[in-house]
């Protein structure tokens, strides 16, 4: 059933397609996205170099979530044409996640499509990864809707990301550019992270007690059981962490309710929020808790000590799968308790240095002093269909 919607769907959204594609191409670089409302910072990034540097490039910049309701999700359709009238006559367009639209339209040959995939690294298994799996869509829906389709090139942050990266998206590794993504660029910046330091504290004063303060940042749960799991262990890892030397600031995932709770003197909160995102609160961090978050590229990338809280880690890593060996790849201390994992921060121990030195390199190497500008070098060159793959994976 799923099959005849897909191809009935695909067939509908082509003929309406055509027509859009009888405008003349503009020169005009567009920037599409469902991960969020607002544009996400590796777009500002862009977007910004773009105006600044390729001025006669007209920026279009479409984001915009799909809506759980129903209702919602008939109202999504006007902004699917919208999207394909950028598609139809931008010369290049720039995603950060899936897109149906550029998956299973037939685009205009001289349109490049950019993949900028939102996530930090590869870590936890995604996309065709575990098609058929918990978490997973299934082997039909995917190929009935083209899933990660008509790439032309696509982002990674290291070149060993590059075959894990290659399999989620079922793309060849001769299309993927390994030279990092912006964000790395402002993860960097010891400007900007003085000045997101101040925004930070000026927002959470009570945090600048002369403390250390642990930053715990974990993934989402897919289902409200685990879940109920994963805020018990916040809840013990707040009862037990020594607040006469730690603040602790518990960053909730944006599916789950992006909250940050902000603990000073006890298991009570301070304060809550929802003004900072995870990488962002790592301005005021010396440690990083996570579990299965690609959060941990971030963190290695600012070289902050990671810890690994990995309480349910029999249910998940047997559900959801890794790219990496999770118990020995990462250069991070593991604690399965709360009680271990504080022993762990109290004890100041932190993974080999050495090690952390090559996992780095491998996954998150930041070659360049701006990977912003290399992009715009890449997306100017792809729009005046110039671009000669020199900055491609080599295997």
């Amino acid at each position: 059933m799923i099959t005849v919607f897909a191809k009935l769907f695909g067939a509908v959204l082509n003929v309406i397609y055509r027509f859009y594609k009888c405008r003349k191409t503009q020169n005009k670089i567009a920037f599409l996205s469902r991960q969020s409302e607002t544009p996400s910072l590796d777009f500002r990034y862009l977007i910004e170099a773009l105006q600044a540097q390729y001025p006669d490039y007209e920026i279009m910049v479409r984001c915009k979530m799909i809506p759980k309701s129903l209702l919602g999700k008939l109202g999504y359709l006007g902004e699917l044409h919208r999207q394909m009238q950028a598609m139809a006559t931008a010369k290049v367009v720039v995603l950060d996640g899936y897109c149906i639209l550029a998956s299973m339209l037939h685009h205009k040959e001289e349109l490049q499509i950019i993949q900028l995939w939102h996530a930090l690294g590869s870590f936890k298994k995604f996309g065709k990864s575990v098609l058929g799996k918990e978490g997973g869509a299934s082997p039909e829906v995917a190929a009935a809707f083209k899933m990660h389709s008509n790439y032309d090139l696509i982002a990674a942050s290291g070149e060993k990301c590059v075959p894990f990266f290659a399999e989620a998206f079922g793309q060849p590794t001769e299309k993927f550019v390994p030279i990092g993504i912006p964000r790395m660029d402002y993860l960097t910046d010891p400007e900007k992270s003085r000045e997101l330091r101040q925004r930070v504290l000026a927002a959470y004063p009570a945090l600048n007690n002369g403390k250390k303060t642990v930053l715990y940042a974990p993934t989402f749960r897919d289902t409200p059981q685990d879940t109920a799991v994963l805020h018990r262990a916040a809840a013990a890892l707040a009862e037990r962490l020594d607040f006469s030397r730690f603040n602790l600031i518990v960053k909730h995932h944006v599916v789950d309710s992006n909250l940050e709770e902000i603990f000073v003197d006890g298991a009570e909160n301070s304060c809550t929020g929802a003004r900072f995102s995870g990488m962002e609160l790592m301005a005021v961090s010396d440690c990083v808790i996570t579990d299965y978050s690609s959060i941990i590229y971030e963190a290695i990338l600012k070289e902050l000590p990671v810890y690994i809280y990995c309480f349910d880690s029999d249910k998940y890593i047997d559900e959801r799968g890794f790219y990496i060996d999770f118990w020995n790849d990462l250069p991070a201390l593991y604690g399965q308790t709360a009680d271990a994992l504080c022993t762990l921060l109290e004890s100041g121990e932190t993974a080999d240095p050495e090690k952390t030195a090559r996992f780095k390199t491998d996954y998150v190497n930041k070659k360049f002093a701006s990977i912003t500008d290399v992009w715009c070098e890449i997306i100017d060159e792809a729009a005046r269909g110039v671009y000669d793959g020199r900055y491609n994976y080599q295997a």
